[in-house]
């Protein structure tokens, strides 16, 4: 029996311990031949998102898929990063992996997309879950680049609070004159927002079955345990549901899991632009919906709504423990 051919897909991210959770679950899935990694200036500057990637393919001994050169900036904004939320090194205060000793692919990014997206027309796929400055760039450089993408997916936006300003989550804002070209790219996208990765909460249940698995599923562990030991609260104390689980959250897993298990995710279909210029609402994605009256409704993205939580992170243990 012929064996089922893996997908293509580059992975666009800045590690980052969700992140690295997220490449753990790509990886171990089997569905996906990960031609790439692409790091970007996010949750830290590029000189150390780059230099985490490496250490990544080095942990699982992937040392041939290539770690590409990034953006070190937005297009038009100076560096945006998330200070220490991810502790000093990237991966919290519990992982602390060895200086890489794989050098960095001299290809840039966004000539290593557009190369891989001729060899796959119709078939590559890209999945972000940093800020979209690579992609940004892929796109002003090779504008015929769209023709040949399957699909983007990627984690950012929030259609209600945001989780850096009021109004905006951290990758869009990071760069959103970035995430407005992405957006507006014409390929076909997925966006997991702040409202489905809140309802993806990781318990400290959840975090036990990783410690009981081997190598690779204890440093997965290790990545999310400071999230998890201390919970976020999705609604004020005394709003909330004494039922709900109580946990972390590790929002690119979330777009890992879309592409693995799409049946996991409900999504809705809408037209998603970014707003660049606000005072108040700078980075912040809009849905256009059928029932706006003044805007041509044309939708754009598949953007979830609900996610079944058991089943997301049955799959997040199973894909990761798979590398053990």
């Amino acid at each position: 029996m012929e064996k089922e051919r893996k997908s293509p897909v580059i992975l666009d991210f800045d590690p980052g311990m969700d992140d690295a959770v997220c490449f753990l679950m790509m990886l171990g899935s089997g569905k996906y031949d990960i031609l790439g990694l692409c790091p970007v200036s996010g949750n830290k500057p590029l000189d150390v998102t780059e230099p985490n990637a490496l250490r990544l393919v080095e942990l699982v001994g992937r040392t041939d898929i290539p770690v590409l050169r990034g953006a070190k900036k937005g297009i038009f904004k100076e560096t945006r990063t998330s200070g220490n939320v991810h502790g000093a090194g990237g991966f919290g205060r519990h992982v602390d992996l060895p200086d890489p000793v794989t050098p960095v692919d001299g290809r840039y990014a966004w000539d290593f997309m557009y190369e891989q997206a001729l060899r796959y027309p119709g078939e590559l796929e890209i999945l972000a879950v940093g800020p979209l400055t690579n992609l940004a760039i892929a796109f002003l450089k090779y504008p015929d680049l769209h023709k040949y993408l399957k699909r983007i997916v990627i984690m950012g936006g929030a259609f209600s609070e945001g989780n850096w300003t009021d109004t905006a989550e951290f990758n869009i804002w990071a760069d959103p004159d970035g995430a407005k070209i992405v957006f507006n790219a014409g390929v076909p996208m997925a966006m997991m927002g702040l409202e489905i990765c809140r309802q993806a909460i990781i318990t400290k249940e959840d975090l036990a079955r990783l410690d009981a698995g081997g190598r690779i599923s204890k440093v997965a562990a290790d990545l999310m345990r400071d999230r998890v030991n201390r919970p976020w609260r999705q609604t004020d104390p005394e709003d909330e549901d004494p039922s709900a689980p109580v946990g972390g959250i590790l929002c690119d897993a979330v777009s890992a899991a879309y592409m693995i298990c799409p049946e996991c995710i409900e999504t809705e279909y809408v037209g998603v632009d970014v707003e660049t210029r606000g005072i108040l609402t700078e980075g912040k994605t809009v849905a256009i919906r059928p029932f706006t009256e003044t805007i041509p409704y044309e939708p754009n993205t598949h953007a979830g709504v609900s996610i079944d939580r058991e089943k997301f992170v049955d799959l997040m243990i199973r894909t990761v423990a798979n590398l053990d």
